[in-house]
């Protein structure tokens, strides 16, 4: 991309500072976002649209800077690389077969600057030509899923399972999760994971959704290994998102990520329909209300006129209480399809979101746990299943 630079390992404001200094604009990807040796820097991106300058700061360690460099210059050696690091000869020997061009010792060095500015003038006109990668794209080894749990309802619990399914699914792969709050008005998933997210949905969807560089860096990091894009601050941020643009911006994340876990709001609007649309499973969540459950049987009906519920779907009694008056095989009866999982009403459940701690980081057993547990199984088993498949054709960073 013309006359930008990707600081890996830094914060938005030292990236602005930067950007200030040399009169290019300068975007952060955080170290946490990049930690995890299973996180590919060029998953989802189109090579020939990379920056042409990226920095890796010493706030990331060596081995996954050496690693991250390796993989760009593979498909794009013609990008400029810069690691920031007082390291030893040996160290930057290695750095420099990685393809790693400069060393500079801090963000705020004068030359190193001088020599950012520089470079970023130099390969205006060839960037503005539209340099092509110089060796063939790398298949990205990985099937992506998409979760939609969804309920005609509103307060069914919907996002406390979405939450600690995106936790369980991070057990299994770390760091290729992420959790998109979908709730265009009223979202809280923030709120439950106690994030205090710089950037939100809404910023996400001003960048048009095409942009995977700039989607990576709207993404907060949650300390349980998964990604999560949180929802706007303001009910009015999203007024003109339409399905179209929901489902493009979760395409980009499929790009990116095994697991896409999508958090809707109540009832069916047009977000949900979207999200649906692109999704691989279903989590239809419901209580032991009679009034819950027959709008679950209408809006299960509607979805399948529309053949919009994947086939791959999975019922959640959530609030499970014998006090109810109704059995499981009662709520099976009512809405037309068996129940896959059953959610007791946990107490613990509500407290630790009240704390903004999923519950599975405090509970190692119970009902509650063990059934998100066994699902996230099951959706994991699925998607391993596919991917097993002959004929199975892998994502390719183009």
């Amino acid at each position: 991309m013309i006359g930008i630079v990707l600081v890996v390992g830094t914060d938005d404001e030292t990236a602005e500072n930067i950007g200030a200094a040399i009169g290019y604009r300068a975007v952060a990807l955080s170290a946490a976002s990049v930690s995890a040796p299973s996180v590919s820097l060029l998953r989802g991106m189109d090579a020939a649209q990379l920056p042409g300058v990226m920095v890796f700061t010493d706030e990331v360690p060596f081995e996954r800077s050496i690693s991250m460099a390796a993989e760009v210059h593979a498909v794009r050696p013609d990008i400029v690389m810069v690691l920031v690091s007082n390291g030893e000869a040996p160290v930057l020997i290695e750095a420099m077969r990685a393809g790693i061009r400069d060393v500079a010792s801090s963000l705020e060095d004068a030359t190193f600057l001088s020599n950012l500015r520089a470079t970023l003038d130099s390969q205006g006109g060839a960037n503005a030509a539209g340099l092509a990668p110089s060796r063939p794209s790398q298949p990205v080894d990985f099937t992506s899923r998409t979760i939609t749990v969804l309920s005609p309802k509103g307060g069914v619990g919907k996002t406390n399972i979405s939450v600690n399914l995106a936790v369980a699914l991070a057990e299994q792969s770390p760091m290729d999760v992420v959790l998109v709050d979908l709730d265009l008005m009223f979202g809280d998933v923030s709120t439950v994971l106690d994030l205090h997210p710089t950037h939100t949905l809404e910023d996400a969807f001003k960048a048009g959704g095409r942009d995977s560089l700039l989607l990576k860096t709207f993404l907060t990091v949650h300390d349980r290994g998964f990604y999560v894009l949180c929802g706007a601050e303001s009910p009015a941020a999203n007024d003109n998102v339409s399905g179209a643009d929901v489902a493009e911006l979760i395409r980009q994340l499929q790009s990116q990520f095994r697991y896409v876990v999508v958090d809707t709001s109540a009832g069916l609007d047009d977000a949900t329909l979207a999200a649906l649309e692109v999704s691989h499973d279903a989590v239809v969540v419901t209580t032991m209300d009679m009034a819950c459950l027959r709008s679950v049987r209408k809006a299960v009906e509607l979805l399948g006129e529309l053949t919009l519920l994947p086939a791959s779907k999975y019922v959640a009694v959530n609030f499970a209480d014998k006090q109810s008056g109704l059995r499981i095989k009662d709520v099976e009866a009512v809405i037309g399809l068996p129940v896959d999982i059953v959610l007791p009403r946990t107490p613990e459940v509500q407290a630790a979101a009240n704390r903004g701690v999923p519950v599975l980081t405090v509970m190692k057993s119970g009902p509650f746990v063990k059934s998100i547990r066994s699902l996230a199984k099951r959706i994991f088993d699925r998607a391993r299943e596919m991917e097993s498949k002959p004929g199975h054709k892998r994502l390719e960073v183009a």
